[in-house]
């Protein structure tokens, strides 16, 4: 017998977890834009999960419905390419070299490095050029470490102050 999916009210983002058994639902790094999905959690519940206009979805984000938790939003890990410069000098040249490739570029929060998702003649090409500063590793692609985001956020807070 299918069931309706339970459809989400209210999303909480920086939700305070009480509770580590919390029910989860994952979704891919390139679908937090997506302005409904329907996604079956850890436990088995089917929810309806629909974002409001300009809104997206967070890693962390708590899914309520009739105020009742039903889910935390898991973003899941992928594949990525990381690069590791050796200077800035690099750095410029691979911005140059993949600047065509319409990927998006992520920075990594703990070191002065970048991640994009894996591609494979891509990945092919930087480890041809750039050999031991590229390596491939599963991670968790933020939109807060998007580049582009970080770029327009640092323009308008240049404009404003």
């Amino acid at each position: 017998m299918n069931r309706l999916p339970v459809p989400i009210d209210t999303v909480v983002s920086n939700y305070e977890l009480v509770d580590n058994h919390i029910d989860q639902v994952y979704i891919e790094w390139f679908e937090i834009h997506k302005k409904r999905l329907t996604r079956q959690t850890l436990s088995g519940t089917n929810i309806l999960m629909q974002l409001e206009q300009g809104m997206e979805w967070h890693h962390g984000d708590a899914l309520f419905s009739n105020g009742t938790l039903q889910a935390i939003v898991i973003i899941k890990p992928t594949l990525t390419i990381r690069f590791n410069p050796l200077d800035l000098v690099q750095l410029a040249d691979f911005g140059y070299f993949i600047g065509n490739r319409h990927l998006p570029l992520f920075s990594v929060e703990e070191a002065e490095s970048l991640r994009m998702p894996y591609d494979g003649r891509l990945y092919e090409q930087v480890l041809a050029k750039y050999g031991p500063a590229v390596q491939l590793e599963e991670a968790v692609l933020l939109s807060q470490n998007l580049l582009r985001q970080q770029i327009n956020h640092r323009k308008t807070k240049e404009h404003q102050g």
